[in-house]
């Protein structure tokens, strides 16, 4: 067995984009970006009896997923050839090579040798939120609840291939590429701490480069922003950066260029935010049945048909995106002044719809900012399916908004939305709520139990609003066991 002193483990959070979907693709907006704490976890082992310079990668949720690669030295600083019969996995054959060059460059060769000698062993693994569970419930004879989600063990196996699995939404591929960069540039070396800002840059800088290309397109980013820096608003980067970069042959000192936090054509935009106390996220797996998901093509198309109409609304969107941002910063900014007050002002909300709470008499300073919040999140959804309507993309499906009214329609939920993204329309995916108290959650799940139009799959993640972070194995539920097999 390798001992745990060979052994580093970095994990990476989903996220849940809550103002912003589609104009976060342009740089002249910003999205509210809120991480979770379902994670994905890399661990990497020096092996003493594997052969030099070879990574063995293991996803054991999966079947077939096994993946051998063998590094060596060449013209462009290392190579990464894999060396199993296995199918491709794309995502990690491309982080690895990246990583390796980018380590190749920051430690020097002898370093990074030395530090190969024996050849590694990864593991990676996702929390249970970021896939359906469905049928692991089905096969247990369980329904569709909390409850039961919360008696499955850890890293359940899916009973299928990484390329059938059905996704939440939470942002898996981009958590799974932080956490193994990361993992990867702490046991190599590459990195002293995720604490230092400059050596997270250079995580965030080179996630963003493999996954950008194992995608095969520059997105937005703002789902490894979120891996890598957690709850956030977040302004995306000038495209052109990656251009140098946006190749798998690219050398090693051209990538690093490239990546490196002294490079100051990344100007992506990180402020951090949180969401305030007593704002509980829920979010709950939808599936629809057969759909065609729609691209962001269309509405890119549609914004670029109908430019002074597609501006004029895209601007009205942005203001109350803001808005709702200032509201969350007010609500955090009270909590802080006076916690007894701000937590009377939520117990006398709670019990009420928000749609009433206009008509309460003597609504003090934090309830008319919750009043804001939930007015200023109403027009973000009003904006949304105009939007919708006019591109012909349901971004906010009309049996989507039946089941957000139903939930809105409970007391103490102020706010209920369809996550945002940058390729696939949000509708037909996932959605979320946010509640005041633990009546009103309950509420929630009630009514995603009840439904009937759609299969509403609730999941146990709520808000983490912490970014990319070394573990300690045995302090992680179930991991140890996982990996240490």
């Amino acid at each position: 067995m390798t001992t745990l002193s060979l052994l580093s483990v970095v994990s990476a959070p989903g996220k849940v984009l809550v103002t912003g979907g589609y104009l976060v693709l342009d740089p002249s907006y910003h999205g509210l970006v809120i991480g979770t704490n379902a994670r994905f976890y890399t661990v990497i082992q020096s092996k003493d009896e594997a052969e030099h310079g070879t990574i063995a990668v293991e996803s054991p949720q999966f079947e077939n997923s096994t993946w051998k690669y063998t590094c060596g030295l060449n013209e462009q600083g290392v190579n990464v050839v894999q060396s199993s019969p296995e199918g491709r996995n794309k995502f990690v054959e491309t982080c690895i090579k990246s990583c390796m060059k980018v380590v190749y460059e920051k430690v020097g060769e002898q370093a990074l040798l030395s530090k190969l000698n024996g050849g590694l062993r990864i593991v990676i693994v996702g929390d249970n939120d970021f896939y359906s569970q469905r049928l692991q419930l089905q096969n247990r004879d369980l329904p569709t609840t909390m409850s039961s989600l919360r008696s499955l063990p850890p890293f359940c196996e899916t009973h299928t291939t990484l390329g059938d699995v059905h996704k939440t939404g939470l942002g898996s591929s981009a958590a799974l590429i932080t956490s193994l960069v990361g993992a990867m540039f702490v046991h190599l070396g590459a990195v002293t701490s995720l604490e230092n800002e400059a050596d997270r840059v250079l995580i965030h800088n080179t996630a963003q480069q493999a996954h950008c290309l194992a995608q095969g397109k520059v997105g937005s980013g703002f789902d490894v922003s979120a891996a890598v820096w957690g709850s956030h608003r977040y302004r995306r980067f000038d495209p052109k950066v990656l251009e140098p970069a946006m190749d798998e042959q690219v050398n090693a000192k051209n990538l690093y260029d490239t990546v490196s936090p002294d490079n100051a054509a990344w100007d992506n935009i990180v402020t951090p935010v949180k969401l305030p106390h007593r704002l509980h996220m829920m979010l709950a797996d939808i599936d629809a049945g057969s759909h065609t998901p729609t691209l962001v093509g269309k509405v890119l198309n549609w914004r670029k048909e109908n430019a002074s109409e597609a501006k004029a609304l895209w601007d009205e969107l942005h203001s109350y995106n803001t808005k709702v941002e200032q509201d969350l910063r007010e609500l955090n900014a009270s909590f802080e002044q006076d916690q007894q007050a701000y937590n009377q002002a939520i117990d006398r909300l709670a019990v009420k719809k928000a749609s009433e709470w206009k008509s309460m008499d003597n609504l003090d300073a934090v309830q008319k900012t919750l009043l804001r919040l939930y007015e200023n999140f109403e027009n973000v959804r009003r904006l949304i399916r105009d939007m919708s309507e006019k591109s012909n993309v349901p971004i906010e499906p009309s049996e989507q908004t039946k089941l957000l009214d139903a939930c809105m329609d409970r007391p103490g939920v102020i706010m209920a939305g369809v996550p945002g993204g940058d390729y696939i329309s949000g509708g037909y995916d996932a959605i979320f709520c946010i509640t005041l108290s633990d009546e009103a959650s309950a509420q929630v799940e009630e009514v995603w139990r009840t439904w009937s139009e759609m299969s509403v799959g609730p999941l146990l993640a709520s808000e983490d609003s912490n970014g990319a972070r070394v573990e300690d194995l045995k302090n992680v539920n179930g991991l140890a066991q996982v990996v240490l097999h």
